[in-house]
């Protein structure tokens, strides 16, 4: 059977990816921790996979969204956003297999409207409170670091996100066996060509050493050339004993991804001097999937100032009205609320004003609101964002300020603010006299000061002097 042929033109658009869709990225890994709980299978996914296409409504009409066929008029105009994801644009069934995604489309929408940036997550709990109070972008110099130049790899090692290498404490045994098949038992003549450099690397620095002690002439470098089989296995048998230092050749020959290793001061060797540098940032919960910003924004700070139109410069940030999806309910163990912001569950931490005694008797987060449409809301301010290595945005939000919240209600129309603290009890900035003054008047002499105000007044002191 021949298959029908082509104009060269059409060949060509065919084959462009200006015309032709990018491959959907793989779907985030499953929560095995989960299995026995109830899951969707039509919750929103943590990140869009797919790309979102739209049409204008000229096109919506006829059913032209672009594709080979058009899609049905009656699930497509329906829908008051036109957005799809399309699965496969030719099936088997000779249909088009499509579905809505204005749930990631919105969702995007929704999180500029923040201008929040995205920020570096805290490498430990001690770093908690700093990653917070001082957020620090994703897209700083010393962050955003994904090519590092010869002779600076133990420098950045710490600050980059991108590792060629896997993040061994996030993979199962049967990856982590097929990761050694494929990747590492292949590779043995390479580590010890590895290790030869390393221990020239270590002769030459103590050769030095010992030279300066003796203050005598310091001796040609040793190279890997140098290195005898003998010496290679003798030093092969002291890394076995040193566990620290065999971790980080390994990990730096095969560019793993760090781990949050604690150090042991049983396995480091005696009269040796360790190293020991800030943990990774990525160490806790392994290195992100896509660049930590993950394309929700592109900000490097917040740093600036509201304008209002009637008050001026604001202090604080507008608040978010952030929706209580479970209220606090403690025989059920959920001590925090849970708040979902712009489409995301907000992180409400232990020390956040939540968790205040004003708070905890607040009905809103004690107790499901079923009399409120859409259930009850509170404004909240939101501190920080950043992105896991599951792609999950992860938000600390706290009570958002009495004034900031009244100033944004009145900004939705749902408050006077103006006319009840401003109208209504309006007083003139300068007292009103009907006496009017002769534009020849001579001008009156103001004293800033007098006897009392430089302590030469009557009583005890002033006679002293």
């Amino acid at each position: 059977m021949t298959t029908r042929s082509v104009s060269p033109g059409a060949a060509l658009l065919r084959a462009s990816r200006m015309f032709s869709m990018p491959a959907p990225i793989p779907a985030p890994p499953g929560d095995f921790s989960s299995a026995t709980k109830h899951s969707s299978p039509t919750a929103t996914i943590p990140f869009p996979t797919h790309l979102s296409v739209t049409t204008p409504s000229s096109s919506r009409i006829t059913g032209d969204w672009g594709f080979k066929r058009p899609l049905p008029l009656k699930t497509t105009t329906n829908t008051t956003i036109p957005l799809v994801r399309v699965r496969q644009v030719d099936s088997i069934e000779h249909v088009t297999d499509f579905q809505s995604a204005s749930d990631h489309t919105i969702t995007l929408e929704k999180f500029l409207e923040l201008h929040l940036p995205l920020t570096v997550p805290a490498a430990d709990v001690r770093d908690l409170q700093d990653a917070t109070i001082k957020p620090k972008s994703v897209f700083e110099e010393d962050r955003d670091v994904t090519a590092i130049p010869d002779g600076k790899e133990q420098e950045l090692g710490n600050k980059r996100w991108r590792f060629k290498g896997p993040w061994l404490a996030g993979m199962t045994d049967g990856a982590f066996g097929k990761y050694l098949e494929k990747e590492v038992r292949g590779r043995r003549t390479e580590f010890r060509a590895f290790l030869k450099e390393r221990l020239a690397a270590e002769m030459t620095k103590d050769q030095a050493s010992e030279a300066i002690e003796k203050a005598v002439d310091a001796p040609e470098p040793v190279t890997a050339a140098d290195v005898t089989e003998e010496q290679l296995v003798e030093y092969m048998k002291r890394l076995r004993s040193e566990k620290i230092e065999l971790y980080r050749l390994v990990s730096r020959f095969l560019d793993l991804a760090p781990l949050a290793q604690p150090f042991n001061p049983a396995d480091a060797a005696p009269n040796k001097m360790y190293e020991l540098s800030r943990p990774n940032v990525y160490s806790e919960s392994g290195p992100p999937i896509t660049h930590p910003s993950a394309g929700l924004s592109y900000l490097r700070t917040r740093r600036f100032q509201e304008n209002h139109p009637l008050y001026g410069p604001q202090l604080h940030h507008p608040p978010v009205e952030a929706r209580v999806v479970m209220p606090r309910h403690s025989p059920t163990g959920n001590y925090n609320p849970i708040l979902g912001v712009g489409g995301f569950i907000a992180d409400i931490g232990q020390d956040t004003s939540f968790n205040s005694s004003r708070m905890r008797k607040d009905p809103d987060l004690t107790a499901f609101d079923l009399e409120t449409r859409g259930g009850a809301k509170k404004y909240a301010d939101i501190k920080v964002a950043n992105v896991d290595s599951r792609g999950k945005v992860i938000m600390q939000v706290e009570d958002a300020y009495s004034e900031a919240g009244l100033v944004q209600k009145e900004m939705m129309g749902r408050y006077s603010l103006y006319e009840e603290h401003f109208t209504s009890n309006r007083k003139p900035t300068a007292p009103y006299s009907p006496v009017r003054r002769s534009e020849f008047s001579r001008p009156s002499t103001q004293r800033f000061g007098s006897s009392q105000s430089y302590g030469l007044g009557k009583g005890d002191f002033g006679r002293n002097l």
